[in-house]
């Protein structure tokens, strides 16, 4: 088999899967699961999306008009603060109802299992997410402070003349003359 042929399956396969998770969460309750589904597309697209694009819109302004507050060491540090943002929040959008404990009685029919360790999880989990990426943010901070590469090296592709590891067009152009 070529490799082209590799992502085609990998994305069929996952319409099958999708296909047949959606078949089983459809013959229990369709109407309310079209519901809810119908209610968290319209909630997310005029509420959620015009808060969170709102809030970074905003952030990036400022950062713009105060560019000292925008690096620490010259890393730009917004990433840094957006993944575990945005990770965080699809985790609570997608178990919002368990985390809000808002259907703990039909959870608990169905399961048999208690709704209350969802939000100490999830508050858990977001904790740790934003402790990664503090400590990735520290790590890359003292690389550049203590010497060990420079952002505008790593993010062109180029490493300046000096240095020890070459760009790889440069090198392969090098070897043609």
């Amino acid at each position: 088999m070529r490799r082209e042929w590799a992502p085609l399956l990998a994305l069929l396969a996952s319409f099958v899967v999708a296909g047949y998770a959606a078949l089983r969460l459809l013959a229990g309750n369709p109407i309310g699961i079209g519901a809810w589904f119908v209610g968290s597309a319209v909630v997310h697209d005029l509420v959620l999306f015009p808060l969170y694009a709102g809030l970074d819109t905003a952030l990036v302004m400022l950062l713009r008009r105060r560019p000292e507050l925008a690096t620490m060491a010259g890393v730009w540090w917004l990433n840094y603060l957006r993944v575990p943002a945005v990770v965080s929040g699809l985790l609570l959008l997608v178990w919002s109802p368990l985390t809000l404990r808002v259907p703990e009685a039909a959870y608990h029919a169905a399961s048999g299992l208690s709704a209350q360790p969802f939000l100490p999880r999830w508050l858990a989990v977001t904790a740790v997410l934003f402790a990664v990426s503090a400590a990735t943010l520290a790590m890359r901070v003292a690389m550049v402070y203590h010497g060990g590469f420079h952002r505008h090296q790593v993010f062109s592709g180029r490493i300046h003349r000096g240095s020890t590891v070459h760009h790889e067009r440069s090198r392969s152009s090098a070897r043609r003359r």
